[in-house]
């Protein structure tokens, strides 16, 4: 059976392997630099600034608060908080006191925080009084009567939090540390559930190892070192708020300036007034930036790891690293971030094939999705996977249930190894669509369309034919102010694409149309599928017109 193999770990094998030991470690080697920087709302816009040394004082203390209230190895201790300092504090606080440490979404409603605390069997919940418009602590000590295992509710911004606290001082500094000794790389570290979009959300179970083992990795495909000063608002309780932004960053010893929620106009402030190097922002964050009056009278001048063509890079302020390219690559929650990647360093031509060789230590396996038969070379299948930083089980099933025989997990992605060893995604094998016997991949097309001007959203479905069994069909938001219609998107594609490709149909949604799920990360395909097939069924003769 064929199995494309990355590199040995070589380096990477040596490095702490325990949430807890790489916090001591990061202390250890940047003791006195800055770490986390956050304009806290929670104390009235204040500007809190925590260095390695706080931070290790800080998770070291909700560590042994927590054995105080009596939380044992392997217990769950969820975590509902913003992108703020108490939050990083308490992941590894958790894990040096033995606990499973769960992010959970602040976008969740408080119905689905409390299955998922269900579901994790928490004992302990640490939160903050507010965020926007929610009350965590109001609403979790609510729900507390309802939740049998939670036993301890500590929210930062009110009483409960110092008191909690205050627990620490029974235990000794040497019964943390030997809990935090005991821990091993193999013992259950960390729990991120996914953003669910037409069933409940995942619960995705990993080891010590794969986060730590990811946070080295990602230090080295971003580039970052002491020097770096990284902007980013992904929440720490997606995979790559965690283990791209916020783990890296500490892994190089830089420092990370927090935002609890993207917000343009004091994110574009606070990348200048902080003299930000690296400014981790989304397409859609981006764009908010260049919108902001200030935007071109703002002095962006210490950016420097921004890239290619983009709005960041041609600010008349900054003068990029021109050797530096926003890493590419291919992974998913499952794997804690990348199995397959370029770094930073690569150049721009390189990184427009595929997605990256395998990073170290990880396995490969392209199968046929219909006899289990493995594939080859430049043959297209489904990608199976194996490697350290697989994840362990989902939360409610046993490893059986989520890998095959020979420990590889079936993806649902499909693609193919060059002769090279690059991998090449080229989507999902459930939103595959078939037309006219060939296969469509939406994600094709959607990467294609990110670079139509006009368009500022696409999401391809397909739709049942009698003729063809499916036809393509675009939904399109344009970006305010811009025109274009169903002629213009199909002329952008033709020549990009190839011709049975082409969508069929292309409907225009006005901006927030398009069906979205809580958090406003995934398209609710279903949902959207409907408005299609009323918008049809009510203008059959929808062609060159479509609208």
């Amino acid at each position: 059976m064929t199995t494309f193999e990355g590199p040995p770990l070589g380096d990477l094998a040596d490095g702490p392997t325990t949430l807890g030991t790489f916090l001591d470690d990061v202390v250890a080697r940047y003791g006195p630099r800055d770490a986390l920087l956050l304009d806290d709302a929670l104390r009235d816009g204040e500007t809190v600034r925590w260095t390695y040394d706080r931070l290790g004082a800080e998770a070291r203390r909700i560590g042994r608060a927590l054995l105080a209230a009596g939380v044992e190895p392997g217990d769950a201790v969820a975590i509902v908080m913003g992108n703020r300092p108490e939050a990083v504090a308490s992941i590894f606080g958790a894990a040096m006191a033995g606990a499973v440490a769960i992010p959970m979404s602040t976008f969740a409603t408080a119905d689905d925080l409390a299955a998922m605390l269900r579901r994790s069997e928490a004992v302990a919940v640490l939160t903050q009084d507010r965020l926007l418009a929610r009350r965590f602590g109001d609403e979790l000590t609510a729900l507390h009567p309802d939740l049998p295992s939670v036993h301890l509710v500590a929210t930062f911004g009110t009483p409960t939090w110092d008191a909690f606290l205050t627990t620490a001082d029974a235990i000794a500094d040497s019964a943390l540390d030997e809990q935090n000794a005991a821990v091993t790389p193999d013992d259950l570290g960390v729990v991120i559930f996914t953003s669910g979009t037409t069933s409940e959300p995942k619960g995705i179970v990993h080891g010590h190892r794969a986060p730590t083992q990811q946070f080295r990795m990602q230090a080295h495909l971003f580039g970052r070192t002491e020097d770096t000063r990284l902007y980013c608002a992904l929440p720490i309780f997606w995979t790559a708020g965690l283990t791209t932004a916020m783990g890296p960053i500490l892994a190089a010893g830089g420092c990370w300036v927090m935002q609890e929620t993207f917000d343009a106009p004091s994110a574009l402030a606070l990348i200048s007034r902080e003299r930000v190097t690296e400014p981790y922002t989304l397409p859609h964050q981006t764009s908010a930036l260049t919108e902001q009056p200030a935007w071109l009278d703002t002095d962006l001048s210490a950016l420097r790891s921004v890239y290619g063509k983009s709005a960041l890079a041609r600010h008349p302020t900054v003068d990029g690293d021109p050797d530096w390219m926003f890493p590419v690559g291919y992974g998913m929650s499952e794997t804690a971030a990348n199995v397959a990647a370029y770094p930073s360093s690569t150049p721009r031509e390189q990184m427009k094939v595929g997605t990256g060789r395998l990073l170290p230590g990880n396995q490969l396996r392209v199968v046929d999705p219909d006899t289990g038969a493995a594939l080859g070379v430049d043959e297209e299948g489904e990608l199976r996977i194996k490697g350290p930083t697989l994840m362990k089980r989902y939360l409610g099933r046993t490893p059986a249930e989520c890998f095959d025989a020979d420990g590889f997990f079936a993806t649902g992605d499909t693609g193919h190894v060059d002769a090279d060893g690059i991998l090449h995604w080229s989507g999902r094998l459930t939103e595959m669509i078939k037309t006219g016997g060939a296969n469509v991949s939406p994600a094709e097309l959607e990467v294609q369309l990110r670079a139509c001007e006009p368009v500022k959203l696409s999401r391809i479905v397909g739709i049942p034919d009698a003729r063809l069994d499916q036809v393509v069909v675009a939904c399109i938001t344009l970006k305010d102010g811009a025109d274009a219609t169903a002629d213009d998107v199909r002329s952008f594609l033709k020549g990009r694409v190839a011709a049975y490709k082409v969508p069929k149909h292309v409907l225009f949604f006005a901006d927030g149309e398009i069906p979205m799920n809580t958090n406003a990360t995934k398209v609710r395909d279903d949902e959207l599928i409907e408005l299609v097939v009323r918008r049809l069924d009510a203008e059959p003769t929808l062609a060159s017109g479509d609208r």
